[in-house]
C-alpha cells in the first residue's frame, strides 16, 4: 500500500518526513513522475483550485497527499539542491521551504535504458523530502510535500512501487527520456503497470506508437514492467499545460 511505501522511503528518519507521515492516513494519494527533471508544475495542476478553474467532464477529480518525483539527472547535480527558488516569472512562484535528506537507495542503473550511467550522477541514490510552496496570481497560495528519488524510472518502479505494492493514483508522462532526457526509453511501458499500480488517473503529453529501445530494454530486465495496457477516457485538456487527462479503466 501506499504508507508502507511511503515508511520504507522514510527508513528510520524521525525528521520532518516522519512528522508528515504522522499526519496521513493509511493509504494517501500519491502522484508519480518519472523523469521530473526540476518541472514542479503538477503541484499547481492537479490542485483542486486548477480543477475549479478548468473542471472536469466526467466524474469526481482525485487529488493528491504528496508527489513523488524520480530522474537519475545524469548531467549536473540538481539546481534546487542548492537554491530553494525552483521558478519564478511575474505570476508564479516556486520555493522550498524544507528539506530533509533520507537515507539513500542505490538502485541499478543500466546502460541500455540510460544514455550516461557512467560515470555515476552526482545525486544518484539520494531521496529527498521537500515541502514545496507555490505563489500563484491565478491559484492563489499552494503547499505540497515531495519526495524525490534520484534514480533510474525503471529500476524504482520494478524494484520498490511494484514489490511493496504501492498505490499510485496519478502518473504523468510528459519529459521522457527518449534521447533527450539521457535516456533510450520513451515511457510507453508506463502503460502497462497503470492497472498494476491502480492508477486512476493518467496525465501525458503524447503516447509514442512504439516502444523505445530502452523500454524493450527495460521489459526485458524486468518482467514485472509487463501489463496490458488499460482503457484511457479523456476528462480534461488544458491546452496551456501541455498535458491530457485520462480516467485509468
Amino acid at each position: 500500500m501506499s504508507r508502507a511505501l511511503l515508511e520504507f522511503l522514510n527508513g528510520g528518519n524521525q525528521g520532518l518526513f516522519r512528522s508528515l507521515l504522522d499526519t496521513l492516513g493509511a493509504d494517501p494519494n500519491i502522484v508519480w513522475y518519472p523523469s521530473a527533471n526540476d518541472d514542479f508544475r503538477p503541484l499547481l495542476f492537479l490542485s483542486p483550485q486548477y480543477a475549479k478553474i478548468y473542471p472536469s467532464s466526467e466524474q469526481k477529480d482525485v487529488f493528491p497527499d504528496i508527489f513523488l518525483f524520480t530522474d537519475y539527472f545524469p548531467w549536473r547535480n540538481p539546481p534546487f539542491l542548492d537554491n530553494p527558488l525552483i521558478y519564478k516569472d511575474n505570476r508564479t512562484k516556486v520555493i522550498i521551504k524544507e528539506m530533509e535528506l533520507l537515507p539513500n537507495l542505490p538502485l541499478p542503473l543500466d546502460p541500455d535504458i540510460l544514455h550516461f550511467p557512467n560515470p555515476v550522477p552526482v545525486a544518484y541514490g539520494k531521496v529527498i523530502y521537500f515541502l514545496v510552496e507555490v505563489e500563484s496570481i491565478l491559484l492563489g497560495a499552494l503547499k505540497y510535500p515531495v519526495l524525490y528519488v534520484f534514480n533510474e524510472n525503471e529500476a524504482f518502479c520494478s524494484k520498490i512501487l511494484l514489490q511493496y505494492n504501492a498505490r499510485i493514483t496519478h502518473v504523468i508522462r510528459k519529459r521522457y527520456g527518449s534521447g533527450w532526457g539521457g535516456g533510450y526509453a520513451n515511457g510507453l511501458w508506463l502503460l502497462g503497470i497503470l492497472k498494476k499500480l491502480r492508477a486512476t488517473d493518467f496525465l501525458f503529453e503524447n503516447i509514442p506508437d512504439r516502444l523505445g529501445r530502452g523500454d524493450e530494454a527495460a521489459l526485458r530486465l524486468y518482467p514485472n514492467l509487463w501489463g496490458a495496457p488499460p482503457r484511457l477516457i479523456e476528462f480534461r485538456k488544458v491546452y496551456k499545460s501541455e498535458l491530457i487527462w485520462c480516467k485509468v479503466e
